[in-house]
């Protein structure tokens, strides 16, 4: 994969230009300072901010006022498989937005900030939906991302198949606002999954849910060496060690037991009012119960590694409720429906063909599970860079104990195994010698490979008896 690769993070800019709003190149490969690129797994678009040195008053000559387009080819050195190692944004441009940080240097020097994005975001502010869709949800966000009347995108879209059709009125809002509702609607034709997530890689657009993301094979190993041990048999750096070194680290805190209750992580419960039938249906989420019916990160789908929950299932009182068994919220939520289908729109023959909206399919555990993603184990690491990793790949972490070793492991019980990319910052350090690409990212991991164990009588414990003041007297 790395033959070739000189050393760890080393990159090339094949192309970088800025045509401005008057029809001006300016080729900005001698003039970058810093360079970084932003993927977020819950973010729509791709974004990213270039600093360059301004010697020849490029700002005004351009002139150079937010509404640039920039052509930009990066790649790894050394990842040979076709379009693999390639950041290629040369036909599908960024779009500059602001001009920000300028300030002079020294005589007849400035540097400035330029903010872009990809172009679908630009599109998306311009464009408004208003009308009706008869599609199943993947096929309403095929249309929003690749018709020409929407966003019209040439990129690579990867688009998990949704069930279900559904007639959906859009009320006047943008083509990517139609997305993000079909993202929390959507119920997949695999298994009924409804964590469907929308967001753009270096690589493309994606509408998979967290299930397809996890049916997938590790891409890299990432962990801590000593300092000075990454060399291969010959004495020389082996560059695809280095490039699995862990430079830094930091555990984010995590399984907040406040957030987990009050936002329905562990359980809720639904009561879903046909407004057709006037009846109304109780739902209920156990997460404990619930686990084994959701895909998770550490059995994948294929899998047959086994996996167990973030929290212990220890009983917390005497009455033996787990903290999964207290509903701590409760969601209240309206459907029309005749039989199973849409009550609210018929065919030109009187039927109701039309997936209704029905949030006992999708509201409980996609909550849970998103929660999860948020408040499961985040570290953030910094590693050397490559154009092969993008947020929603899979990659595996062992961090090491940072205390007294138990068990055959040196490795943290935590801290090991699958863990789901949901950010990565890209920041390409041309003036460092050599050129450096650093990936700082945040992964997560909502589930465990070993069960978390506690006795069954281990209690809460209860406070004393104190005494109850019922009237405060003044002296």
């Amino acid at each position: 994969m790395a033959e070739g690769l000189q050393h760890a993070g080393e990159f090339k800019i094949e192309r970088c230009e800025l045509i401005t709003s008057s029809g001006m190149l300016i080729n900005l490969k001698t003039s970058i300072i810093g360079l970084t690129l932003f993927e977020d797994i819950s973010s729509l678009t791709v974004s990213g901010s270039i600093v360059v040195s301004d010697s020849v008053n490029m700002v005004s000559h351009g002139p150079i006022i937010g509404q640039e387009y920039l052509y930009l080819k990066i790649k790894t050195p050394g990842f040979t498989a076709a379009g693999e190692g390639v950041i290629d944004f040369s036909e599908n441009v960024f779009l500059v937005h602001s001009l920000a940080a300028r300030e002079k240097v020294k005589n007849h020097i400035q540097i400035y900030s330029l903010n872009f994005v990809s172009q679908e975001l630009i599109k998306d502010q311009r464009l408004k939906v208003t009308q009706s869709l008869t599609a199943s949800w993947s096929d309403i966000v095929k249309k929003m991302l690749t018709d020409n009347s929407y966003l019209d995108t040439k990129k690579n879209v990867v688009i998990e198949p949704s069930a279900g059709i559904k007639k959906f009125v859009s009320p006047n809002i943008r083509p990517l606002d139609v997305v993000k509702l079909a993202t929390k609607q959507a119920v997949s034709t695999f298994k009924g999954q409804s964590t469907y997530l929308f967001y753009e890689t270096l690589k493309g657009f994606n509408f998979r849910t967290l299930a397809s993301l996890y049916n997938v094979t590790s891409q890299l190993e990432y962990t801590t060496y000593v300092p000075g041990t990454n060399m291969d048999e010959t004495g020389y750096i082996d560059v695809l060690k280095d490039l699995q070194t862990i430079l830094s680290y930091t555990i984010i805190s995590n399984n907040d037991n406040i957030v987990n209750y009050r936002s329905g992580m562990y359980g809720s419960k639904l009561i879903v009012h046909d407004i057709i039938g006037k009846n109304y249906t109780t739902d209920i989420y156990n997460y404990h119960d619930n686990f084994k019916n959701e895909h998770h990160i550490v059995g994948g789908v294929t899998t047959e590694a086994t996996e167990y929950p973030l929290v212990s299932g220890l009983y917390v009182n005497e009455k033996n409720q787990r903290v999964s068994d207290f509903h701590a919220r409760t969601f209240l939520m309206p459907t029309s429906k005749t039989g199973e289908n849409d009550a609210q729109h018929n065919t030109d023959i009187n039927n109701n063909p039309y997936r209704r909206y029905d949030p006992e399919n999708w509201v409980q555990s996609r909550n849970s599970q998103m929660i999860q993603l948020e408040n499961g184990f985040n570290i953030n690491i910094e590693v050397h860079g490559n154009t092969l990793i993008n947020v929603g790949d899979i990659v595996t972490v062992n961090l090491p104990y940072t205390g007294v070793v138990r068990g055959d492991t040196h490795y943290d019980r935590f801290y090991r195994g699958r863990f789901l990319i949901k950010t990565i910052r890209h920041d390409f350090n041309v003036l460092a010698d050599p050129a450096q690409h650093i990936m700082s990212m945040n992964l997560v991991k909502d589930s465990l490979e070993e069960q978390i164990t506690a006795p069954d009588d281990n209690y809460e414990p209860s406070a004393k008896d104190g005494a109850i003041i019922k009237e405060y007297q003044y002296a």
